[in-house]
């Protein structure tokens, strides 16, 4: 009995040693302090570079380079999306994520973390790149397909919101899909803000204005999450735009239908 426990402490002390690794540990530190000196919005530049620079050094050690890797390609979205105002510094840091995205999923397949950053970030690249053409190479279905092999329901739901439908070139948009795929996006994930947003988009869309009001105002109920502070911040302001807009557009179509 003895032997089995020593044995079995020793093991979990190895393993332990094997996956410890201070760059990685050192990117989590800055990541969890990425709000750090942010302006509205916006991160400090310094800071998501280090996120990045960290988690590229933890590749180097193979012991850890799948979590790395996951880490790593949700660090430079944090970074495109928020501490990258200017279109070609974005471009960059999207096309780094779609490169790095392909090469990691293609070692990691079954990891649906990676697909789903993978795919955000591809999507990412393309409304950089050029809609048009980069659905001419293929980024949408490919998106739409990563999305749906990591059950990622935001990714999907919002693939078919906003992607037209274009005969012989991209025919499977599919509005009902939205709304389906949107609605699982709440229900798997009820404590983010976007998930709302999007389904109050389409709403608004759809003319279902009072149904877009209450998912507006239960996000807005939801606060702000302490790990989530620029990202919350910056979909809060979103909903209250929306809900500006869904209300001017209530009035609108009570003045043209006064019955």
């Amino acid at each position: 009995m003895f032997f089995r426990i020593f044995s079995y402490l020793l093991f979990a002390s190895a393993i332990g040693t094997a996956l410890a690794n201070s760059d990685l540990d050192r990117g989590d530190y800055w990541y969890q302090n990425r709000a750090a000196g942010a302006k509205d919005d916006k991160a400090d530049r310094k800071i998501a570079d280090n996120i990045t620079d960290a988690y590229r050094r933890a590749l180097a050690d193979s012991n850890v380079e799948e979590i790395a890797a996951e880490k790593l390609l949700n660090a430079l979205y944090f970074k495109g999306c928020f501490a990258a105002p200017e279109r070609e510094d974005r471009m960059k840091i999207h096309t780094e994520a779609k490169l790095f995205g392909e090469r990691m999923h293609t070692k990691y397949p079954k990891n649906k973390r990676i697909t789903s950053l993978y795919a955000i970030n591809l999507s990412l690249w393309a409304k950089e790149y050029g809609p048009l053409e980069a659905i001419r190479q293929g980024a949408a279905k490919r998106v739409r397909d990563l999305a749906d092999s990591a059950e990622d329901y935001q990714i999907l739901g919002r693939a078919h919101q906003l992607l037209p439908y274009i005969p012989l070139l991209l025919n499977w948009p599919d509005k009902k899909l939205a709304d389906k795929y949107l609605q699982m996006a709440i229900y798997t994930h009820p404590d983010d803000l976007n998930n709302f947003l999007f389904l109050a988009e389409l709403r608004m869309d759809q003319e279902r204005y009072q149904e877009a009001l209450n998912l507006i105002d239960k996000a807005l109920l939801l606060g702000i999450r302490k790990d989530y502070i620029l990202e919350d911040r910056r979909t809060r302001w979103k909903l209250k735009s929306l809900r500006e807009q869904v209300t001017e557009k209530m009035k609108t179509a009570s003045q043209t239908f006064p019955f």
